[in-house]
């Protein structure tokens, strides 16, 4: 979707205060993020991206329930996460705050083929299989031929020996620590009479996206409406339509409201299904999170200067898949100042000016803008959102005279999971809606009110779904 200039002056049949466009999004519930697509380049970078890329939902319904979604109510969908086959364990501190022990050789668990107790936080390891720690090096067998045993909620202990050739070997207690990754990665039987096997299932799991009801409205005066007011054609696959200034100002404001939701909005859901938000009447307040605020919340990595180390360090924890397109991709979308330093770490891997230079004669110049960059086989689309660059938003002020707000930024990924579902995707399922309050300058036995004017009202209701997890960068207040 995208403006052209002017507008027709053949129109017939079509009155000026005709809301074409948000009449077609009544219809389809779905073209919602298409029209917010008119502000992509200031107001919608993620949800402009999104809609481009096919990442939405289509087709959803109250009552529905498929393999993929269930519509629990015109507020409420359910989405199908698929379970990773590949489960990582951690260690845990039991209830006297230990994550091993070692009866014999306390301080140097394992040492000469000895049993020790390591205690983690899942039961997905079992018997005879072989546990990788995050050294990379250091291996332990599950040494009881018991499944480990729930001491207590949440806590599952495993009784294990080192694998090693040399005698007098040891496991080293720092990798034993809170928290600290370990997993399974083979197993190990005895070569003659061996019995059982391993045993493991996954089952897809169900997400919540609750979605978060919006209303916006502009009111003109008789006088008003008596005067011409300048409009904005907008095309949509062919069909032609147009926005007044005042639909166009409220439209551009729901755009950046439904923005704003779908990357920070929280959630005023508890886990159990309870609405903890009340307006002061007590009814309740519906509220869905944003892709920063769903699971356990973004990767965080805080910054001072864009570098190639540093850039390396977040790409590793981007969740990179094939899209449908077959491209390996991922937006960055963030302040000036995270965009702008983004930019200068890629020219460092070999973009130079002169590949840059256009034009010729004394109209040369320099194009120093790309929309992506491509390396190692994956491509990162920068988008700047200009929200975040301080006049509009709540900041602060960093000594260097920045604004903190301007190096924040995230990386969404662009792929989809190995089912074929989209990591991110926007979700609507309610129509909007859109109707006029008339007052007495449209006369007729239609007025609502008395008042020489009228008021267009439009409620939306928007989601979204992140199967993926998001990556956020900042600038700490204090550097």
């Amino acid at each position: 979707m995208r403006y052209t200039p002017g507008y027709n002056p053949t129109m017939a049949n079509e009155s000026i205060s005709s809301y074409h466009l948000v009449r077609h999004a009544i219809n389809d519930p779905d073209v919602l993020p298409t029209i917010f697509s008119l502000y992509q380049d200031e107001e919608t970078p993620l949800s402009s991206i999104l809609n481009q890329k096919g990442m939405k939902t289509k087709g959803l319904y109250e009552g529905m329930n498929s393999g993929k979604y269930r519509t629990v109510g015109s507020n409420h969908i359910q989405y199908a996460i698929e379970a990773s086959d590949v489960r990582k364990l951690h260690f845990k501190s039991n209830s006297t705050g230990v994550t091993f022990e070692s009866s014999i050789y306390p301080t140097e668990p394992g040492k000469n083929q000895s049993a020790f107790y390591i205690y983690a936080d899942s039961n997905w390891a079992g018997s005879k299989e072989v546990l990788e720690l995050n050294d990379n090096n250091t291996q332990l067998y599950v040494y009881d031929v018991q499944p480990p045993q729930e001491v207590e909620p949440g806590v599952w202990r495993y009784e294990v020996k080192i694998i090693t050739s040399v005698v007098g070997d040891f496991c080293n207690p720092a990798l034993l620590t809170e928290n600290s990754e370990f997993m399974p990665v083979q197993t190990a039987y005895e070569h003659d009479f061996s019995e059982t096997g391993i045993e493991k299932y996954t089952f897809p799991t169900w997400g919540h996206a609750y979605l978060t009801l919006q209303r916006v409205k502009y009111s003109y005066s008789g006088t008003a409406q008596a005067m011409k007011e300048g409009k904005k054609w907008a095309i949509h696959n062919g069909a032609r339509g147009f926005l007044t200034y005042a639909e166009d100002t409220m439209m551009k404001r729901a755009a950046q409201y439904n923005e704003f939701n779908m990357i920070f909005g929280k959630q005023s859901v508890s886990e159990n299904g309870e609405v903890l938000l009340h307006d002061k009447t007590g009814r309740e307040i519906m509220t869905g999170s944003g892709i920063m605020n769903q699971g356990d919340g973004a990767y965080e990595y805080p910054y001072n200067k864009w570098s190639k180390k540093f850039l390396k360090s977040l790409m590793k924890d981007v969740d990179l898949r094939v899209g449908a397109d077959g491209v390996t991709e991922c937006v960055l979308i963030g302040g000036q100042e995270a965009t702008a330093g983004f930019s200068e770490v890629m020219r460092d891997y070999g973009i130079t000016q002169n590949n840059n230079i256009v034009g010729e004669g004394a109209a040369k110049g320099i194009n120093d803008t790309y929309a992506y960059y491509e390396f190692d086989g994956v491509r990162i689309i920068t988008k700047r959102w200009r929200y975040l660059d301080g006049p509009r938003r709540a900041t602060k002020n960093l000594s260097d005279g920045t604004s903190k707000s301007s190096w924040d930024g995230f990386i969404v990924p662009l792929g989809q999971t190995s089912g074929g579902d989209n990591q991110v995707e926007l979700v609507q399922l309610r129509k909007p809606k859109t109707g006029t309050v008339s007052g007495i300058n449209e006369g007729g036995d239609g007025m609502a009110t008395s008042v020489d004017g009228s008021s267009v009202h439009m409620l939306f209701q928007c989601g979204v779904i992140s199967r993926a997890k998001i990556t956020r960068i900042f600038r700490p207040y204090n550097s």
